[in-house]
């Protein structure tokens, strides 16, 4: 099936505005994720005062805190390796589930003219563990590219103590390099797996599998997920700009408070309204692409099983 860029973006749109509770999983995996962040700081607070030290903790001076906190972290550095590890495979987890849902979600939507909380619940439920390990292999990936840093990070360690010698400003300018490097690979990897939890969800396969579906889409493909890339980044980026400024000017006329409450309420606005919106883009590309609603097929008919 060939359809138009225009006729994407426009009728994808449309699919949006007409299934407004695409947002939901979005909404569900937030307030999980803030939960999970609030009860893991609150943790992390007991792991390096215990309950003793917090009756203290209100009147120490600065230099004392700092160096409470300094001791603590020394002394508890295996339970906080272990905290962190544990926070965020919680949250890869419920956002690999929740995004699962999204996904599927968009497909009925698009596929059917409709969809219900019940296909988050069983797109969900069937891909979310390959979503999951999907995620972690291109996250893996994408730390991989830390190699490119290590060279000039070596050179810098080893004249740190001759910050004014020329081995330091070579070791300077090999990390900016090594940096840069990094940067243009996680791009590269950001185009190769844009599809790739939409290839797990829709075609109903593996992570591996979808890993290699979603980066052969993308190598058949490369000019369409190149422009939906760009379209993407830039609406985000421009909406991005509109609510900073909005920010700044509350804080400005406003106060504070009233800030952090529409730091709040911008996030809700997001993701009630441009997340959703770019998830069935990307869905609607890659089922047009891969002809996936040119009919109602056997799939489409009975989603979700």
């Amino acid at each position: 099936m060939n359809e138009s860029f225009e006729n994407i973006i426009s009728k994808g749109f449309h699919v949006w505005s007409h299934n407004l509770n695409i947002c939901i999983p979005l909404i569900f995996n937030y307030i999980i994720q803030v939960a999970v962040m609030f009860t893991a700081a609150v943790v992390g607070i007991l792991i390096l005062f215990g309950t003793g030290s917090l009756d203290n903790v209100a009147t120490m001076t600065d230099d004392e805190l700092f160096e409470l906190m300094s001791t603590s972290v020394v002394e508890n550095i295996p339970a906080i390796v272990f905290l962190v590890i544990m926070v965020f495979v919680i949250l890869l987890l419920f956002q690999s589930y929740f995004f699962a849902g999204a996904v599927g979600m968009s497909q009925n939507a698009i596929a059917k003219g409709d969809t219900s909380i019940a296909d988050m619940f069983n797109a969900a439920r069937d891909n979310f563990t390959h979503v999951f390990l999907a995620n972690f292999l291109i996250l893996l990936l994408e730390l991989s590219g830390i190699v490119f840093m290590v060279p000039g990070a070596v050179l810098v360690r080893k004249n740190w103590e001759f910050m004014d010698s020329s081995q330091f400003a070579g070791g300077l300018l090999l990390l900016l390099i090594g940096m840069l490097i990094w940067i243009l690979y996680l791009l590269i990897l950001d185009l190769a797996f844009s599809v790739v939890i939409y290839s797990i969800v829709i075609e109903h396969v593996g992570a591996m599998d979808g890993i290699t579906e979603g980066v052969r889409f993308f190598m058949d493909n490369k000019f369409s997920v190149l422009i939906m890339w760009i379209i993407v980044f830039v609406v985000s980026a421009v909406v991005g700009f509109a609510f900073y400024i909005t920010g700044n000017v509350i804080t400005v006329f406003g106060s504070e408070s009233l800030n952090i409450v529409w730091s709040f309420g911008s996030q809700l606005i997001l993701l009630v309204t441009l997340q959703p919106l770019i998830i069935v883009w990307w869905t609607r590309l890659y089922m047009v692409k891969t002809e996936k609603n040119s009919y109602i097929d056997e799939l489409l008919t009975d989603p979700w099983g």
